[in-house]
């Protein structure tokens, strides 16, 4: 359908892309490509277009996606540019890289009005986690008329030691260059974190299934961020803060990880306040990504969302 070059993707003998998939890179401007999936769903209840979070791809939401589609909705998903197999920044890399969330407003607005729109039926609704929700947020104004409704998984609204990284990124850009690793970034160097070190799932088998998949391709995953990847995420959450959200016509769903180490729980629930028409959900013994989380929690997840688009489905 889509007329662009068609991109590669990674799967497992176990664990493989939803029938019907389609693979493209799309030029979205100056030359800068990224690399987007689509599952098209005949007589679908609409389309979804996943965001994921930082140092995410794709290929993680497999599962998600078939969900989805189990439901009748058609799916869109792109890797941000910088991460995943789009387009990175700089030469090095193994840096996740940004001077200002601007360039990934810019993408997400050609994919909405040159993918979305053009091509797949409506209501449009939006997922988006963790830096992907805070995104969507921050865009929300614009996409008001487009999205009926919007899920936000562990919205990157704050951080849990904010104050920390506030001043970590004061030295940070007295001390290192722009594309130096940010001092609170904790680069791995391309070395595996184990699981029972790790912050984003308590569910083993998710966690290493996204391992397998890293395996086959080292470079889909990033080692950490710079200083101007620190400093445009301050610049995006003081931006969001200040706004007046009172008008927000769009249905949107929070969903809180009670036992999320990376982003702040209290920014979530504060924000939730300030839309008319919110809802939040709060999720006890789940860390920072619950669409990966044992099948309780999962489980949990889908009745709530299932509620949440009760008018579609």
């Amino acid at each position: 359908m889509l007329e662009y070059p068609s991109a590669d993707y990674l799967e497992l003998d176990d664990y493989k892309p939803p029938t019907g998939s389609k693979w493209h890179f799309i030029e979205t401007s100056e030359n800068n490509n990224i690399r987007l999936a689509y599952w098209k769903v005949e007589q679908c209840r609409g389309t979804v277009l996943i965001q994921q979070g930082h140092n995410e791809f794709i290929e993680k939401y497999y599962e998600t996606i078939e969900e989805l589609i189990d439901l009748k909705f058609s799916v869109i998903s792109f890797d941000w540019r910088g991460q995943g197999m789009s387009d990175k920044i700089l030469e090095d890399k193994n840096k996740q890289h940004i001077s200002d969330f601007k360039f990934h407003d810019d993408d997400l607005n050609f994919i909405v009005e040159n993918i979305l729109i053009r091509y797949f039926p409506k209501p449009y609704i939006a997922i988006g986690h963790s830096m992907g929700g805070c995104i969507l947020l921050s865009n929300i104004k614009k996409y008001d008329h487009i999205f009926s409704k919007m899920i936000l998984s562990a919205p990157m609204l704050g951080f849990k030691f904010e104050f920390l990284l506030n001043f970590l990124l004061k030295l940070s850009l007295i001390f290192l260059k722009d594309d130096d690793f940010f001092l609170g970034s904790k680069p791995n160097y391309g070395k595996e974190t184990l699981f029972d070190d790790n912050e984003l799932t308590s569910d083993r088998d998710r966690y290493n299934r996204t391992l397998k998949l890293v395996r086959k391709k080292p470079e889909i995953r990033l080692w950490g961020v710079t200083t101007l990847w620190a400093k445009a995420v301050i610049k995006r959450l003081k931006l969001i803060r200040k706004t007046n959200w009172s008008k927000i016509e769009t249905d949107i769903l929070f969903i809180n990880c009670l036992d999320d180490k990376i982003v702040s729980q209290k920014s979530i629930v504060e924000s939730s306040k300030l839309f008319k028409n919110s809802m939040l959900i709060q999720f006890k013994e789940c860390k920072h990504e619950i669409f990966m989380e044992k099948n309780k929690a999962r489980q949990l997840l889908w009745r709530e969302i299932t509620y949440f688009l009760d008018d579609i489905i």
